[in-house]
């Protein structure tokens, strides 16, 4: 008997974990096309919580995302293109472009790596996610993931929000090791509309671009 029990727990265990596979799959599959959305929430600053809120231009089928930071004041200005192997980070201030590889990119001032705001899949390979249930939200019911962070990810853990009807990401909240919220942001403002590749990569002609 106490192996039949094992055997099921075993199964529930699997089968949880290919849930987490599959949302990520739905997501994936449903976000093909470009679209654009609005993240917006709170980030804990160096003084302290923050507003938050960033344009997010997604081309999935080539790799390719943009976040355009609004809020904070600090990050104004500034704006992070994720390509398939690349993250370039322009910083307004200095007239920057920095690159850096994709598995080293981080942006100055923000807790955690921007590019998985877009690229959901990607993000789920630098976190070990577990189905926690559901949850009904304002846009409706959502799976609720949590996962651990690897190492060097700029978070400990995160809680993310999948909408079921039509599967995309609707909140990511991440903290540090300590449990406390380094951001908490929504998904709002979602639609699918044309985009091109030359427009998610512009930058001022005249920018200093550094390789790191």
């Amino acid at each position: 008997m106490r192996r039949a029990w094992l055997g099921l727990l075993a199964l529930g265990v699997l089968a949880l974990a290919q849930s987490v596979a599959e949302i990520l799959d739905r997501v994936e599959k449903n976000l093909q096309d470009p679209w654009q959305a609005v993240v917006q929430g709170q980030v804990q600053g160096p003084s302290g919580p923050e507003e938050f809120r960033a344009r997010v231009y997604a081309l999935p089928k080539e790799n390719l995302f943009r976040i355009e930071f609004l809020k904070p004041g600090s990050l104004e200005g500034n704006f992070t293109v994720v390509t398939e192997k690349e993250v370039w980070n322009y910083l307004y201030l200095t007239n920057q472009l920095v690159v850096s590889p994709k598995e080293k990119a981080q942006v100055q001032g923000l807790g955690f790596s921007p590019q998985g705001l877009g690229d959901l899949k990607a993000l789920g390979e630098r976190v070990s996610l577990r189905l926690a249930g559901e949850e009904r939200l304002p846009e409706g019911v959502a799976w609720r993931l949590l996962g651990t962070a690897k190492e060097g990810q700029g978070f400990a853990s995160l809680e993310l929000y999948v909408l079921k009807a039509d599967p995309r990401p609707l909140r990511f909240l991440f903290r540090d090791e300590a449990g406390k919220a380094l951001a908490d942001l929504r998904v709002v403002e979602f639609r699918r509309t044309p985009l091109r590749a030359q427009d998610l990569k512009r930058y001022p002609k005249d920018a200093q671009v550094v390789r790191r």
